[in-house]
């Protein structure tokens, strides 16, 4: 994938050029200093050694852990909601000081982790917090970052033939929840969260068939993302088909870069555009209101943080909230 590190992280995150860099920053700077105190609550006796198989090979937890370190992004929703409170969480987003999204904070049940300012991981931090398992389940698949943090502690990683940041929602929730010795509970939640989409899905047979794209802007430029994605997977579970002639481009990562004189490509039966704290300059913006969705009122601007890293999240924790929040608004635009 080309790029800088910003373009990275705003194809991530559904951030926007130096607007979004400064409000990642400036919350950045808030998560630095908390405190550590978060405790697991511990998985109930049983089902160890527990062997968990993954990209690099497998990993074994001897016993139930009670130092569990959240690496790989969304990690800490899978593990709140098999109810362990990580010691540690590595915040993707740099956007909230618990180091968890608005619909995971009641999950904390009042325990302050350490947040560690991500993306990139500090091993001298990690180490700092004695962990007994790490999970890095959704990350850029370094095998060579595995292997350091498994000099720490049990880590797992992501399954074999993932793109980086493309584990699935159930393979991050079961991979954790093996772990931890509650595949039962991780299937539980898979199964929840299916349905809960499924229910969205029949609530709105207007969805079905339609084409999608979905894209952040960054950069005077676009990324419109794949099937590899986790919020076009969302999309598809709604019954939407992920834009054929986004698919089309076969990009090698989990986005097309698609530049202003090609932003035709955006068009579909409903575009989503994600631009945090952009959302007034996108509505504005000639081009890229020249397509035809944009024309006929199909073109969808998000520029809420909370809404935006929600989606971009896609786990089991922040699909209630998506499917709230943004499902009635997909729901307006096609109207």
């Amino acid at each position: 994938m080309t790029g800088s590190p910003l373009t990275r992280r705003g194809l991530l995150f559904g951030a926007v050029g130096a607007a979004a860099a400064g409000l990642l920053a400036a919350c950045g700077d808030e998560n630095s200093d908390s405190p550590a105190g978060g405790t697991s609550s511990g998985p109930a006796a049983g089902g160890f050694p527990a062997t968990v198989t993954h990209q690099f090979g497998t990993t074994t937890v001897e016993a139930t852990p009670e130092r569990v370190v959240s690496l790989g992004w969304a990690d800490a929703d899978a593990l709140l909601a098999l109810g362990v409170v990580p010691v540690g969480v590595l915040d993707w987003f740099q956007a909230w000081p618990e180091g968890v999204g608005p619909w995971a904070k009641d999950r904390l049940n009042g325990a302050k982790p350490q947040v560690l300012k991500g993306p990139e991981i500090n091993f001298d931090a990690v180490a700092g917090l004695r962990p007994d398992l790490v999970t890095l389940a959704k990350s850029d698949n370094k095998k060579e970052t595995w292997e350091q943090l498994e000099k720490l502690a049990p880590t797992l990683s992501g399954p074999a033939g993932t793109q980086p940041y493309g584990t699935t929602l159930k393979d991050q929730t079961i991979l954790i929840a093996e772990a931890l010795g509650r595949r039962a509970e991780g299937e539980k939640l898979v199964a929840a969260n299916d349905k809960a989409l499924a229910d969205a899905k029949a609530a709105n047979p207007g969805f079905a068939g339609k084409k999608v794209c979905v894209a952040a802007a960054f950069g005077g430029q676009y990324g419109a993302y794949t099937r590899g994605d986790g919020r076009v997977q969302f999309m598809e579970a709604l019954g939407f088909t992920n834009s054929p002639q986004i698919e089309a481009l076969k990009p090698a990562s989990f986005y097309a870069e698609i530049s202003k004189e090609r932003v035709s490509l955006l068009d579909a039966d409903l575009t989503v555009v994600f631009g945090i704290g952009a959302g007034a300059e996108l509505r504005k913006d000639a081009v890229l209101n020249s397509i035809p969705s944009a024309k006929a009122g199909r073109l969808l601007i998000i520029d809420d943080a909370d809404l935006v890293n929600a989606f971009s999240t896609n786990s089991v924790l922040s699909t209630p909230y998506t499917i709230e929040k943004f499902v009635p608004l997909v729901k307006d635009a096609l109207a």
